[in-house]
């Protein structure tokens, strides 16, 4: 049951930032930038979630010093270059194929993690990578190799938030050693924004605040897909879903994303396109079969190890 109530937030979390694209839009109609989406989305974020943890931990505000360097890191790639980087992507290439670009960062966590942690990839783990990259062309170009008409900058501010975004597992795996992961997510959107307002002139960007419309997509865009996001998969992670399963349940965001950006935002698509995403949805089921087969390895040589020492004693 427990589990199952894990699963239930997972995929609660892939619903919330699916909305990412579409509030991005909705607020790029009244003439705002990327970068002052992105602060709006941080402060937003920060606010909310800094409300939710001094109700829930009171202490969520100490960090250790070593906690400070992660947050850090955390703030300025994962969160301030990320942002920028994926608003870009969604106001030049449109919020579903900026989704579908993000979906490549599996492909950069497997080579991050072989550089960084030295972890195996085995046969399937390619097998998930190429069904990624493949779903990925597919996806973007609708299966034409000509560029012609196809937004190459907003391709690569798709790929630099991949890439980005593939940096958060990494920096998660000694930083939740150091602190929660709400603690770690509210400095990392107070950093972020920080640093945006030095690219930014953060009181003529809240002036341009004129109607209570745009109002009410800025608080949304700080609540659902930042902090309610965040809040709710930390939920399901606590509850014992593996971070690989959680990937799986997730990926509902793409699928999501593209229905959103074709029905609601009038967004061009087509069965090649949607033959695409669904590569990469399956690309994350083949990679959990990658991690259950290391498991399996490891078990079985624990195994091997534990029948020698039991011989070697007799």
């Amino acid at each position: 049951m427990k589990s199952k109530i894990g699963y239930f937030y997972i995929l609660l979390a892939g619903i919330f930032w699916s909305t990412l694209g579409f509030l991005v839009s909705k607020i790029n109609d009244y003439n705002f930038s990327s970068e002052e989406v992105a602060f709006f989305r941080m402060v937003g974020g920060f606010i909310a979630i800094s409300i939710y943890g001094k109700i829930t931990m009171p202490t969520m505000f100490k960090i250790t010093k070593k906690g400070i360097i992660y947050v850090l890191s955390i703030g300025i790639v994962c969160q301030f270059i990320f942002n920028i980087s994926y608003m870009s992507s969604i106001t030049m290439v449109g919020a579903s194929m900026a989704a579908v670009l993000l979906y490549v960062s599996p492909v950069f966590v497997a080579i991050f993690s072989k550089i960084i942690y030295k972890e195996k990839i085995n046969k399937i783990k390619i097998l998930s990578l190429v069904f990624c990259v493949i779903g990925a062309f597919l996806a973007v170009t609708g299966g034409k190799i000509q560029l012609e008409g196809l937004n190459l900058m907003g391709v690569f501010a798709g790929i630099m938030a991949a890439i980005t975004y593939a940096m958060l597992p990494i920096f998660n795996k000694n930083a939740l050693k150091e602190m929660d992961n709400i603690t770690m997510s509210a400095y990392a959107f107070l950093i972020a924004a920080i640093i945006m307002c030095f690219r930014i002139n953060p009181i003529e960007t809240i002036s341009k605040i004129d109607n209570m419309r745009v109002f009410g997509y800025i608080v949304a865009i700080g609540v659902i897909p930042t902090a309610m996001s965040y809040i709710v998969y930390s939920k399901g992670i606590l509850k014992g879903v593996e971070l690989s399963i959680a990937g799986v349940v997730a990926s509902i965001e793409l699928v999501l994303s593209v229905i959103i950006g074709w029905t609601l935002l009038g967004e061009d698509f087509s069965f090649v396109k949607m033959c695409g995403v669904l590569f990469m949805v399956l690309s994350t089921f083949i990679a959990v079969k990658a991690i259950e087969e290391v498991e399996e390895n490891k078990e079985i040589n624990s195994s091997t190890v534990a029948e020698v020492a039991t011989d070697s004693q007799k």
